[in-house]
């Protein structure tokens, strides 16, 4: 089995390229630009701005440790534009499960890098030995509730009218998928 860890050069259904790989605290501002970007298109990501705090940036990737927590980037000519994440569960009774987190940049979707991206924080997943994979999607995002039912996620429930966007209460799709016997 390949190294979940690697870096990986990737061709995208369009014919770009990116790598995948880990993290690194030199990333800080790529990523910053990256979260703010899609924050500001206020319907795929809970956050709409993180502070451009370089410092605050750094300390979060530091907690990146690639056994319980890892932040995996997309990078296409040294930019961030798409990065997928997994946290263990802080509990005892819950560290056999990952949260998953997944943002992509504007005109990077629709090309196969969510499921990418997806692919590898599984495979991660399961080579550190996780039981469950969990995350949370708005219920206006079909595209990306697709993607995950491809991968074999199924809806576990819903928060209903859970989340405010553009003057709308939308449905927090809550959805996992056991990864191991």
């Amino acid at each position: 089995m390949a190294d979940p860890m690697r870096a990986q050069e990737v061709t995208l259904k369009d014919g770009r390229r990116v790598v995948i790989r880990p993290s690194r605290l030199r990333d800080a501002e790529s990523l910053l630009r990256n979260v703010n970007l899609i924050g500001r298109e206020e319907v795929y990501i809970l956050l709409d701005q993180v502070s451009p705090n370089l410092d605050e940036e750094r300390r979060w990737l530091g907690t990146f440790d690639g056994v319980r927590a890892v932040l995996l980037v997309a990078d296409a000519g040294g930019e961030a534009i798409g990065s997928a994440d997994c946290h263990a569960g802080t509990y005892a009774k819950t560290r056999h499960v990952g949260g998953i987190g997944i943002a992509i940049r504007d005109g990077w979707r629709g090309v196969g890098l969510g499921r990418i991206l997806m692919e590898r924080i599984l495979e991660w997943m399961r080579a550190r030995g996780f039981k469950k994979a969990e995350l949370a999607v708005f219920g206006t995002n079909e595209r990306a509730r697709r993607l995950y039912e491809s991968l074999g996620f199924e809806t576990e429930g819903t928060s209903r009218r859970h989340v405010l966007i553009r003057g709308a209460y939308v449905d927090e799709i809550l959805m996992g998928m056991w990864l191991q016997d």
